[in-house]
């Protein structure tokens, strides 16, 4: 008995686990990703709860709602250079619009940081972005 178990253990499960290990992470076909780095010019430190969600949205229409096309939670955000990195679909973006990044930093769902001016970007040209946030007035 004791050697069918072993033979089940060598035989049957280590391979498995260890095939179940070494398959790499799924990523889906295509995606794109934008990356860079959140910072402000405050010389304060953020509470360690503190929360960056960063947006890559279209914001060609100017008076109607920009659209989100992908976003990014960074919990427990850490300390400024925030690095991110946000996986889209490619196929989302369209020729002639205008795209932005949109970030801000919360703590207990109040604002702390946000950025005040548009900060756009080309998604698909896969430079490195910096995206520089105000205070919010309190």
């Amino acid at each position: 008995m004791l050697d069918r178990i072993a033979e089940f253990f060598i035989f049957g499960l280590a391979p498995l686990v260890v095939g179940v290990l070494a398959v790499p992470e799924v990523t889906k076909a295509g995606e794109k990703t934008i990356a860079g780095e959140v910072t402000y010019r405050e010389r304060i430190a953020l509470p360690p709860n503190a929360v960056l969600m960063v947006e890559l949205a279209d914001v060609s229409l100017a008076d109607a709602p920009a659209t989100v096309i992908a976003k990014r939670r960074i919990a427990p955000a850490g300390q400024v250079p925030i690095k991110f990195e946000i996986g889209f679909d490619p196929k989302a973006i369209q020729k002639g619009r205008t795209y932005a990044l949109q970030a801000r930093i919360t703590v207990d769902d109040r604002l702390l940081f946000a950025n005040d001016v548009r900060h756009h970007v080309d998604p698909l040209n896969g430079k490195s972005q910096t995206v520089v946030l105000k205070m919010a007035a309190s």
